[in-house]
């Protein structure tokens, strides 16, 4: 900021001393008794010069400091926007359509974003001292009725501007659906689905449906510039003629002898400079930059008092937990903004060090089951007992931790092999021994060995070097995460289709593999295929948001139930079509 005032101040200093030269020209040429002497117009000289280079080093130096502010601040904006949206352990506010409109204006509307506005401060701060000072300038030297002319047409140019940019920013989102339609598909040829769209010859089809829904997108921003230019032409017609007045009279009291060169030289640059000042473009970001900035500083208290954190008000050995058990007692859950419960009167037990398989068609609540088991959610009604002790007074951070699951949209990060597995528990990165020892036991040992750079391979083909994995890999990185998760104290680990990207083999390997590694921790296995589960300690059958059968492979298929009907339609399928059938 102190650049920008700088280099207004430095511009003006050129004005006067611009002015000061050459009204002294005349006078020292002709040697005049009155004028200056040849070795003060040597000082004023130089002086100018002085000031005109370092005026023109300003916008190098200016643009070095903005580049770093930008930088500083973008990280800084980033920072309060996200970090108040992942400090919560529970993730309910972030389906709270009140929070998501605060953070919708944090981040800034028309793509005036806080950044953006407070870059532009410094710039609007040295306008107006440009214009303020140049308006000094012409009123000192030569008149201030024209000063005060000036300066108010400039500010309505400002105002007329700043309203017209702010309509066509409204008109832009305020027709968002063909915008949208348009940035789908640049993203569905460019990242999503390439080799589909070649192999269906879809890429012309692609490209003439992204042309008509951008153009039919910036229709109506065309047609609003077209209604503003019209405007435009009107107001800057009375910024001419303002100035035309101005620059008449500074001539006619020239050419009356009223008002000496040096006034004349320095009072039209100073008109100028009026009439250049004015930054519509520049208010309308601040005032916006300033809107995102108050929806930021709001956003950590509007989540705050929508979704207060729990507080663990019972002191419990949280890391050797579950001892005993973990019970759901008369579980009830329904989504935000939703009218159906999802589990009703949900009641089950899972024992520490067994391995309870849970299946259902889908839509019957698995996944949701996982969520409230993980804390991401409170139950509409009912209880968690972990121990005996309600979760909901547990240390919910703590609680996590000791949770390790691999859901269906488990996340793959575009980074190294080792980051991908040791994030299932970030504090033990360095633990070179373990990371070695989930390898094995995932089987990701031999797919690391066949990667250009090992353990440090970044998983995204997009970068220099770096590979994708198939789904099966990708699914054994999971697995390894969850188990790195474990080596490190987790003591529940929950497989959400553990299986889903593995052939027949691959899938028998690792249910036999996960048998022997889960035997000191309570798990949790959810999946279709029954090759998968019917190993397992216990199996529930979850339908209609509750358990209705429990028992083993073998107890469920005696008592012909639910599991007994999906087990034989699965094995059928099988034994008279291909395994494609199932997944």
């Amino acid at each position: 900021m102190g650049l920008a005032v700088l280099g207004s101040l430095l511009g003006m200093a050129v004005t006067l001393l611009t002015g000061g030269v050459v009204g002294a020209v005349p006078g020292v040429i002709d040697g005049r008794p009155d004028a200056m002497s040849l070795s003060e117009f040597s000082w004023l000289l130089g002086g100018l010069l002085a000031v005109f280079v370092i005026d023109s080093l300003m916008p190098a130096l200016q643009q070095v400091a903005s580049l770093t502010l930008d930088a500083g601040m973008v990280r800084a904006i980033g920072t309060g926007i996200t970090e108040p949206l992942l400090r919560p352990r529970r993730v309910r506010h972030l389906e709270d359509s009140e929070v998501l409109d605060v953070q919708e204006r944090a981040k800034g509307k028309g793509g005036f974003h806080l950044a953006q506005g407070m870059s532009q401060l410094p710039y609007l701060l040295a306008s107006r001292i440009t214009l303020l000072g140049s308006a000094v300038i012409v009123g000192a030297m030569f008149t201030w009725w024209v000063a005060a002319m000036l300066v108010a047409v400039s500010l309505l140019l400002e105002w007329y501007g700043g309203r017209l940019v702010e309509r066509e920013i409204d008109t832009w989102w305020g027709n968002t659906e063909e915008q949208r339609r348009a940035q789908y598909l640049f993203d569905l040829g460019m990242r999503d689905a390439p080799k589909e769209l070649r192999v269906f010859g879809l890429h012309n089809w692609l490209v003439q449906r992204y042309v008509r829904d951008w153009t039919a997108g910036f229709r109506p921003v065309w047609a609003r510039r077209r209604k503003n230019v019209k405007f435009s032409i009107l107001i800057g017609g009375v910024h001419l003629i303002a100035n035309g007045i101005a620059i008449v009279a500074v001539g006619r009291a020239a050419l009356n002898g009223s008002l000496p060169l040096t006034q004349v030289a320095t009072t039209l640059p100073a008109i100028l400079a009026i009439g250049q000042s004015n930054n519509g473009y520049g208010v309308v970001q601040v005032r916006r930059g300033l809107s995102a900035y108050r929806a930021m500083r709001d956003l950590p208290q509007t989540i705050a008092e929508r979704h207060p954190e729990p507080v663990a008000e019972n002191k419990h050995r949280i890391e050797t937990m579950p001892a005993r058990e973990i019970r759901f007692e008369n579980v009830s859950f329904r989504y935000p903004g939703s009218e159906a419960d999802v589990l009703r009167g949900l009641d089950f037990t899972l024992h520490a060090h067994e391995a309870l398989a849970l299946v259902g068609i889908n839509g019957a609540g698995k996944s949701t089951l996982v969520k409230l088991l993980g804390g991401a959610y409170k139950p509409t009604s009912g209880r968690i007992l972990v121990d005996g002790v309600d979760l909901a007074e547990l240390d919910l951070a703590a609680w996590q931790r000791r949770v390790a699951a691999i859901v269906q949209d488990f996340l793959r990060f575009p980074l190294s092999v080792t980051d991908n597995v040791v994030f299932g528990a970030v504090e033990r990165a360095g633990d070179e021994l373990t990371l070695a020892k989930v390898a094995r036991e995932s089987g990701i040992d031999a797919v690391v060995r066949g990667l250009p750079k090992g353990w440090d391979t970044v998983l995204d083909k997009t970068f220099d070097g770096g590979v994708d994995l198939s789904g099966g890999e990708w699914q054994r990185v999971a697995l390894a995460r969850a188990l790195f998760a474990v080596h490190a104290g987790a003591g529940v680990l929950v497989l959400d289709e553990p299986a889903a990207a593995l052939d027949v083999r691959a899938e028998a390997e690792l249910v036999e593999r996960y048998l022997q590694l889960t035997s000191g921790v309570a798990s949790l296995i959810i999946s279709h295929r029954f090759s998968v589960v019917r190993n397992a300690h216990r199996i529930c059958v979850l339908s209609g948001g509750r358990i209705v059968e429990d028992g083993t492979h073998e107890e469920l298929l005696a008592t012909d139930g639910e599991y007994a009907t999906m087990f034989r339609l699965q094995a059928e399928r099988y034994v008279t079509g291909p395994e494609a059938v199932d997944a």
